[in-house]
């Protein structure tokens, strides 16, 4: 930095950062810094730096009153007022999200973000698949980028174990019933397969009370790929529902076929997939 008032912002924010603590002087002096004569080493403390705010816009700005107006015009993105500026805001938000969440659902997008992913879906997804190496798939009700190097994967399903059986069975129990299922339900099915199960899942499994736990494990699971949402039942219930993504996991009829035939195929050549399916898997979180 050549600019000395430029340095001299820095420095006013790295003393703000020393006096919470989410910095430590290792070495050197800020007024050496600022004076272009040397420099300083700092050390990061990541656990104070986790728990400080950190929003779109300064909180001195926000207006509201209350606390939750003021959180929510404190994370509000105001878009700009041109043309230019507004598109670049709406692909930059999109591309988070594509990068982000483990499928973009295009119910879940404003007005704007949908007009706007309708024109560039295709320079968006290609963009992103160059820069990354991420493959697009695109279903009626969204887009996925799928990692094919599984690299990218934080949280994975199926998984081995008990808990990653039971999300399993849970997937496929949910999948294409399109209903809103309550909790208590889900706990007397769970129960139910852990005696048929007990053989091969962790003893703990059929003990009183454990396939609440077991239930709640796998909804948070398929709540955080974006298979599931949790919704309330019409008596207030807490409940869940099936996200079109979760289609994938629905047992299909088992077809025989006799030695030297294929399986049937579309009209368009291709094997017919099922009415319904959303993107196969994400690249953060593999579905």
């Amino acid at each position: 930095m050549a600019d000395r008032e430029e340095r001299a912002d820095l420095v006013a924010v790295v003393r703000l950062l020393l006096g919470w603590g989410a910095l430590a002087k290792i070495a050197g002096d800020e007024e050496a810094f600022l004076k272009s004569s040397g420099d300083a080493l700092y050390d990061v403390d990541r656990r104070v730096l986790a728990g400080l705010l950190v929003s779109r816009r300064g909180p001195s700005t926000v207006r509201a009153e209350g606390f939750a107006q003021r959180l929510a015009e404190l994370d509000a993105e105001v878009l700009p007022d041109s043309d230019d500026l507004r598109n670049r805001a709406l692909r930059h938000s999109l591309t988070r999200r594509l990068l982000d969440d483990p499928v973009l659902y295009l119910d879940g997008l404003s007005e704007a973000e949908s007009g706007y992913l309708a024109s560039q879906r295709g320079a968006l997804t290609r963009r992103i698949g160059e820069l990354t190496g991420l493959v697009p798939e695109v279903r009626a009700e969204g887009i996925a980028m799928v990692d094919p190097d599984d690299d990218l994967t934080d949280l994975r399903m199926p998984e081995q174990g008990t808990d990653g059986h039971v999300a399993l069975l849970l997937a496929e129990h949910l999948a294409g019933s399109g209903a809103t299922v309550p909790l208590p339900e889900l706990h007397r099915r769970v129960a139910g397969w852990a005696l048929e199960h007990a053989g091969f899942w962790r003893r703990s499994a059929t003990e009183p009370g454990a396939e609440a736990e077991l239930a709640e494990q796998a909804v948070d699971r398929l709540a955080a790929l974006g298979l599931l949402e949790r919704v309330a039942a019409a008596d207030g219930t807490p409940a869940v529902r099936a996200r079109p993504a979760l289609d994938r996991y629905r047992v299909g009829e088992t077809i025989l076929l006799e030695p030297g035939r294929r399986a049937p195929r579309s009209a368009a050549g291709k094997s017919a997939p099922r009415k319904g399916a959303a993107p196969k898997s994400t690249k953060g979180k593999r579905i």
